[in-house]
């Protein structure tokens, strides 16, 4: 033992000394044919264990930022290792773990390290020698979340003499969530559909996009739906108007001083038998009886519009209706009532009635309307003369006014002259009558007796008295 001792520590130097040269030509040998080298790799960041903050109504801000964030870093290891995990490079991950986040509130800023972890499968021998960013700022949030209606953006046109009907979208409704600040911004949601001068149904699968007020896209947001199915009618179309009417009649002292309407016309589709037919549809009537104030109505137009008939896809669901009810301003104006147009009640027979005044002026007040449906002789107007005596007496005169019309101040009269009529000749009595009647026919029988007696006498004139006589 002791002579094998003596044999190891023999020329021990340069034992030591080969060991190393053999040691170094070894590392030389192996160095030459797998070289140690560098190379940069890059890639985007995972996000993981983001329900940590989600459990804490808690979410991510910079949440877009993060996910398009790249990762570089610099690895060494032999030549032959890194080209093994080049063949892996899909698998190499930069995480950022939510889990490692602790006491944190909404509106705090945290540094989180971002871990560059390199697959299995790679093996090892792997060297980070530098990275870049090591660290990623995160912006907490209180998370907000709103349920909001799915719109459909149609564009391009249908196909000549065609149109499209409302859009079928399912599911209609999205949950948009994200931080409260963004999901503030966010006022529609809405999916993109391509006409392509269609002339037959359209189905397609459309992904939903949040925007916000001046129609940008907000980023940083997530929805419990990826996509949706549309589908979208397409039919012949026609252009009609929409009509508005009304009835009854505002209180009184107001008027209907204007009557709006949107749209005005609406583009329906349907058979071409049935569009032939229809010329224009009709709003339910708007009622203003005794209204005081603008009436404002909302009509669903598909449920109005004649069976087979349906909206065009450019025409809005509702029509607005606004009956504006004015106060009608009050005007003044002054007619003229001709005496001959004034009625006399209560004349008795031996009396003569005159109206000294040609006419009577009367100032009234009321509505234009009012007023302009007054005309001459439409105004009844009386003088009540009944147990008036003789002479002139002044008698109030008594004015039906029609409604919303008025007289200013106080009511006026007229003079009327009272006199007792003439009466007639008075006639001669009975008796005398008859003698004058009688008269004429006794002289009529004396003037015819003495003819006969003149005639009597002419005859024995000329007659000469015979022989006998």
């Amino acid at each position: 033992m002791k002579k094998l001792q003596e044999k190891i520590m023999q020329d021990i130097g340069w034992k030591l000394l080969s060991l190393v040269i053999a040691i170094a030509l070894w590392f030389m040998v192996i160095n030459m044919e797998h070289p140690v080298t560098t190379r940069i790799y890059t890639q985007t960041v995972t996000m993981e264990n983001i329900d940590a903050l989600t459990k804490q109504g808690l979410t991510v801000l910079n949440k877009a930022q993060l996910e398009n964030m790249k990762v570089s870093a610099k690895l060494k290891a032999q030549r032959t290792a890194l080209d093994r995990l080049t063949q892996y490079r899909n698998s190499i991950r930069a995480v950022i773990d939510f889990s490692k986040l602790e006491n944190i509130k909404s509106g705090d800023t945290a540094a989180l390290d971002v871990s560059f972890l390199l697959p299995d499968s790679a093996g090892t021998g792997f060297e980070i020698v530098s990275q870049s960013p090591e660290q990623a700022q995160v912006i907490v949030e209180k998370l907000a979340a709103k349920r909001m209606p799915i719109e459909v953006r149609v564009s391009g046109e249908a196909g000549n003499g065609y149109t499209t009907l409302q859009p079928q979208i399912s599911p209609s409704s999205v949950q948009v969530s994200g931080a409260s600040s963004v999901i503030n911004h966010v006022k529609k949601v809405q999916v993109n559909v391509e006409l392509q001068q269609a002339s037959e149904d359209i189905v397609v699968t459309a992904e939903p996009i949040a925007y916000d007020e001046n129609g940008k896209q907000v980023e940083g947001v997530t929805m419990d739906v990826s996509k949706v199915h549309v589908s979208i009618g397409v039919q012949k179309n026609k252009v009609v108007n929409l009509n508005v009417s009304t009835e009854g009649t505002p209180a009184r002292g107001y008027e209907i001083a204007e009557i709006k309407w949107s749209p005005k016309t609406i583009n329906i589709a349907g058979s071409e038998a049935i569009l032939n037919h229809l010329q224009s549809v009709t709003l339910p009537t708007v009622d203003v009886t005794d209204a005081t104030e603008t009436i404002t109505q909302s009509v669903l137009l598909n449920e109005i519009l004649p069976q087979g008939v349906m909206l065009g896809n450019d025409t809005p669901l509702e029509a607005e209706v606004s009956v504006v009810i004015q106060q009608q301003e009050e005007q003044q104006q002054q007619i003229t009532v001709q005496s001959a147009l004034i009625t006399l009640e209560g004349e008795e027979e031996n009396y003569e009635y005159t109206l000294s005044e040609n006419s009577v002026s009367l100032q009234l007040t009321g509505t234009a309307r009012a007023l302009a449906m007054i005309t001459t002789g439409s105004i009844p107007v009386k003088a009540n003369v009944t147990d008036l005596s003789i002479g002139e007496q002044n008698v109030p005169l008594e004015i039906n006014l029609p409604q919303d019309v008025t007289l200013v101040g106080e009511m006026p009269s007229v003079t009327v002259t009272i006199i007792e009529k003439e009466k007639p000749a008075e006639q001669p009595e009975e008796s005398e009558q008859q003698e004058e009647t009688e008269q004429p026919e006794q002289s009529e029988q004396t003037d015819e007796q003495e003819q006969t007696e003149q005639d009597q006498l002419v005859m024995n004139i000329q007659s000469p008295p015979t022989a006998e006589e």
